[in-house]
């Protein structure tokens, strides 16, 4: 155990003087009196016990022109749109969830009241933040879940995540996503817990939302179990192309008149649209179509998204 221990000052202390005190490994190897690539091991084998960890600080670039074409078109409050060149998908939306939360914590205030939902942006959003003391702050979940999801981005994990980001309390809604009829509803209503935790997230000064879609490889409600495929395929064949805090709408942004859209419990769009900052988070061509019918239907008024996408986006404003 003491080789051991040992060993891992050791690693420690070379990895600090590369990563920290910024010397070649030349110069570790002249100081330790070992050889160059005896150095390169060293290092190799402190990044593969966790002995240093390397976190890479990418350099995003953003479109002015897209951003300022988007915002004046949809008449949005703020746009930021990611230059994706030759990035991965999941590249992307590690971009994307710097530049969402470089803007969240930019209109952050001391005592607001900040409402999620889920979505796998979001999640890279949430990581992408710096650790706060924003004590007086508040994060409120504005849609339920059924305490089974396992998914990071789900948001009965992703509301906690974020309050501890901030440093704050988070009021945690326990409860089913999708009911069977209004009469659970009214029943869940009831619930001293339930009611209170979404009257408190119509206070919200800030909203984080995913903006869903119907392909049946993104829609997070099928995947949860919420919605079987049959009823994916009804939904689909009603005109409903995404989803914010779960409510369906269509490329129009007109609220799409399906069962599911009465049978969620979580905040309605109408106080949704209540909110000075409805950060909407969504990227890649695919989600196009679902981000149109967001801006559209006025569901978001900040919009976090990447070249490709909001270029497709605008080819449709066009044409429809």
């Amino acid at each position: 155990m003491a080789n051991e221990s040992s060993r891992l000052d050791h690693l420690a202390y070379v990895a600090s003087l590369y990563y920290e005190q910024d010397k070649n490994q030349q110069e570790i190897a002249d100081e330790l009196g070992i050889t160059r690539s005896a150095v390169s091991r060293l290092l190799t084998e402190a990044r593969a016990r966790g002995v240093v960890e390397i976190i890479v600080h990418m350099q995003w670039r953003t479109s002015t022109e897209l951003e300022n074409e988007i915002k004046e078109r949809f008449g949005l409050r703020a746009a930021r749109v990611l230059i994706r060149e030759q990035k991965s998908h999941e590249m992307m939306l590690r971009g994307l969830g710097e530049l969402g939360a470089d803007f969240f914590t930019s209109v952050l205030k001391p005592n607001d009241i900040v409402g999620i939902s889920w979505g796998t942006a979001l999640h890279q959003m949430v990581n992408s933040l710096s650790p706060g003391k924003h004590h007086a702050a508040e994060v409120v979940q504005l849609i339920g879940g059924t305490g089974t999801e396992q998914a990071s981005a789900d948001g009965p994990l992703l509301a906690p995540l974020l309050a501890n980001s901030l440093g704050c309390i988070c009021r945690y809604l326990h409860a089913p996503l999708i009911v069977e009829n209004e009469a659970t509803v009214q029943a869940l209503m009831s619930e001293r817990m339930i009611r209170e935790t979404l009257e408190h997230g119509q206070q919200a000064n800030i909203a984080l939302v995913g903006i869903g879609s119907t392909a049946s490889d993104l829609y997070n409600p099928l995947r949860l179990g919420y919605v079987k495929p049959d009823e994916l395929h009804e939904l689909q064949k009603a005109g409903a192309v995404g989803l914010v805090c779960s409510r369906h709408y269509d490329i129009y942004g007109r609220l799409v008149n399906i069962p599911i859209n009465q049978r969620v419990v979580g905040i309605s769009l109408a106080d949704l649209s209540l909110i000075p900052y409805v950060i909407g988070i969504a990227g890649g061509v695919r989600k196009a179509e679902a981000i149109l019918g967001a801006l559209r239907g006025h569901y978001i008024n900040v919009l976090i998204t990447d070249d490709t996408a909001a270029r497709r986006l605008l080819e449709m404003a066009q044409l429809r």
